[in-house]
């Protein structure tokens, strides 16, 4: 059921972790028409370019990470990873479009995608922390602890009635005429 005009005002989030969707969509949506499209690249010599390019060092511990993982990756996956990041973009874009038009079900949907996928981040955290990994993680839990929140009536669902006016008395009997 649609909020009203002074709630929709009011509750200002939901636009922001809409807008926070839709990147995520764009971006995974991006590099699965990549994936998809060029399946037989060198992928690690890519990333090595374009960091020289951005004027960062390739040689340096996080990139040469990346590049030696994209290394160990065999051809036939690219198709089968830019397949996934397609359909998770996909998912990525509903909870988008639904939450900016502030729908009930974003809502849920977006609290158990994101629930789903909390335990691969904190898997990943096991294998090495990073700013990118914490921030990701924590954005997530705010995300999904604040939709929950909502859920389960946060702010009010509707907005307050103001008391009545009290009645007017009638007059005792003996001063009517």
């Amino acid at each position: 059921m649609p909020e009203t005009t002074a709630e929709a005002r009011k509750d200002r989030l939901l636009p922001w972790i809409a807008a926070e969707r839709t990147l995520r969509a764009a971006v995974l949506i991006a590099v699965g028409l990549v994936l998809v499209s060029h399946p037989h690249a060198n992928w690690a010599d890519e990333v090595s370019r374009l960091a020289t390019r951005l004027g960062l060092n390739p040689n340096a511990n996080w990139v040469r990470q990346i590049v030696e993982k994209l290394r160990r990756i065999h051809s036939n996956a690219d198709v089968l990873f830019g397949v996934l990041a397609i359909a998770y973009g996909a998912l990525e874009g509903v909870e988008a479009f639904g939450l900016w038009r502030r729908r009930r079900w974003a809502e849920w949907l977006t609290v158990i995608a994101t629930s789903l996928f909390l335990a691969p981040e904190i898997w990943e955290l096991t294998k090495g922390v990073s700013l990118l990994k914490v921030g990701a993680l924590v954005a997530n839990l705010l995300i999904v602890g604040y939709l929950v929140w909502r859920l389960r009536g946060g702010p009010s669902q509707s907005p307050p009635t103001p008391p009545a006016p009290p009645e007017p008395r009638a007059p005792p009997r003996e001063l009517r005429a």
